[in-house]
């Protein structure tokens, strides 16, 4: 049994196409991690702010906040959870579709 590629995955991108999808990757990526960000947050809130030394400190508190903002990041880049992908696959007919209008309209924007 033979399978035939469909007509949308053997055209060749443009070039708008693909600097459309190199933008819809990122906004994915970006998504990803300002999710796993808010997971990370949600998480905190229910810890203790007592410690084997005492209370938790502005710093510490801080500094926490600022590794989960990075292990967000860290986790999102590597695509370990695959929300990036489903987003991107959700999407990608869509901005294929309207690739060459967006990029008028940016060209648009930049011109005036």
């Amino acid at each position: 049994m033979t399978i035939s590629a469909t007509s949308a995955s053997t055209q060749a991108l443009t070039p708008e196409q693909k600097q459309a999808l190199s933008r819809l990757h990122q906004a994915s990526t970006q998504f990803e991690a300002v999710f796993v960000d808010m997971l990370f947050r949600e998480m905190r809130k229910t810890e203790s702010d007592d410690t084997l030394t005492g209370k938790k400190s502005n710093a510490d508190k801080i500094y926490g906040e600022m590794l989960d903002d990075e292990r967000a990041r860290s986790m999102a880049q590597s695509g370990s959870l695959g929300i990036a992908r489903l987003v991107e696959a959700q999407l990608r007919p869509a901005v294929l579709a309207n690739a060459a209008r967006e990029a008028a309209a940016s060209t648009r924007r930049l011109a005036e």
